[in-house]
């Protein structure tokens, strides 16, 4: 009779292992698909995030390059400088930036009258996760002075 109750107890111990690694694989499945959620939410955010730091970037380097070029031209500025020169830092920007984020880039100027005092331009924004078109007026006095 000793060896019966023995038996039973041991079944017992056996069951209640087996049943905290059944719940220790629940746990781990339901954190994994938490932690999973979380990073497929937090990569729009992000991407939110440096599609504004991309257009604010965009309209400082326009801005600083139309206050250069008024500086520097004051009376004979010409559509033509104001676009050599944005496609230049256009292009500067899309050089620097393509090695640190995984976004396509691209600045044109819409001005067909020019006016030196502000300048439209289209900021084409591509990204894996987002995509967008914004249209700017750009001043020299969104040049960041010290």
């Amino acid at each position: 009779m000793v060896s019966h109750t023995r038996d039973r107890a041991q079944l017992i111990l056996i069951g209640a292992i087996t049943l905290a690694f059944i719940i220790l694989g629940i746990v781990v499945v339901f954190n994994g698909a938490l932690y999973t959620e979380t990073l497929s939410s937090g990569g729009t955010t992000q991407s939110a995030g440096n599609a504004d730091m991309v257009e604010y970037e965009v309209e400082q380097g326009v801005g600083c390059v139309l206050a250069e070029l008024d500086d520097d031209l004051a009376g004979s500025l010409t559509t033509d400088h104001v676009k050599e020169n944005v496609s230049d830092f256009d292009q500067a920007y899309q050089n620097t930036t393509a090695k640190s984020t995984p976004v396509a880039v691209n600045i044109s100027v819409d001005n067909t009258f020019f006016s030196p005092l502000e300048l439209d331009v289209t900021i084409t924004y591509d990204s894996n996760s987002l995509s967008y078109e914004q249209e700017k007026t750009i001043e020299p006095d969104d040049c960041p002075t010290e």
